[in-house]
């Protein structure tokens, strides 16, 4: 069930069209209050782009993150060759494993040099697949659905915000991210570029037309009680209800 949130729908619909100075929302709030839900329509109303969907709470790193962008861009029908060569390429080169209390300062400085060369290789992915989605048809522009920030640990908060810079440069790439928290980018046009909406819990009005939609006629005219016990969040209402139906079913 999804009741729309017509600000952030219509700011999401200006953003991808290219009618606002936005090419980032971000969408703020509390576990539960429907930022999944909200990117999940928004993907569905705009479904005739290169919508690229990534769910950071089961992301294991960058190359995860980039890999299923890049996966996903292909499904979608835009060309990802080259950024699938650089990525093959690097998956070739030979990893350094140190056992025991063998450790000989040959073997770390080995050890170092081949993770300096795993975070200049990230580095040349990442830019590889920004070129990437950058170069797409204006009719096709990809629109990127970041979901759970908040789970990313500071390594991946960190490289997420150097992602996202480069991809403001890209005209055509519209970025949505929502998380409990939200990142703080660098980019010279961040403040122009970006917007972060709150998501506020629903009202009263708001959970009565969730009865209505429901057509459970016992709880017609109980919004505020509901509303009470489920502090407004749309998570906890649609699970109230879920329960209630199948309680009386």
């Amino acid at each position: 069930m999804h009741i729309d949130r017509s600000e952030q729908l219509n700011d999401a619909a200006r953003a991808i069209g290219g009618n606002g100075p936005h090419r980032a929302v971000f969408f703020e709030g509390a576990e539960g209050v429907g930022k999944t839900s909200l990117l999940t329509e928004v993907h569905r109303r705009h479904s005739d782009r290169i919508t690229l969907y990534v769910d950071l709470a089961v992301a294991y790193d960058q190359t995860d993150v980039l890999a299923t962008i890049a996966r996903e861009a292909s499904v979608k029908g835009l060309r990802t060759d080259s950024f699938r060569t650089l990525q093959q390429r690097y998956a070739e080169l030979p990893s350094v494993v140190i056992r025991d209390s063998e450790i000989k300062k040959s073997n770390v400085e080995m050890a170092f040099n081949v993770n300096g060369d795993r975070k200049l290789q990230n580095s040349v992915l990442t830019d590889e697949l920004v070129a990437t989605l950058a170069a797409a048809r204006a009719e096709q522009a990809p629109v990127l659905l970041l979901d759970s920030f908040e789970k990313c640990q500071k390594p991946m908060r960190d490289w997420l915000c150097g992602f996202l810079n480069g991809l403001l440069a890209a005209p055509e790439v519209t970025v949505f991210l929502a998380g409990r928290s939200v990142p703080t980018l660098t980019h010279p046009d961040a403040a122009r570029r970006t917007r972060t909406l709150v998501l506020n819990p629903f009202d009263t009005a708001i959970v009565e037309e969730w009865i209505e939609l429901t057509g459970i006629e016992d709880l017609k005219g109980l919004g505020s009680v509901i509303w009470r016990g489920t502090a407004g969040l749309p998570a906890r209402i649609s699970e109230f209800l879920s329960n209630f139906s199948a309680g009386n079913g």
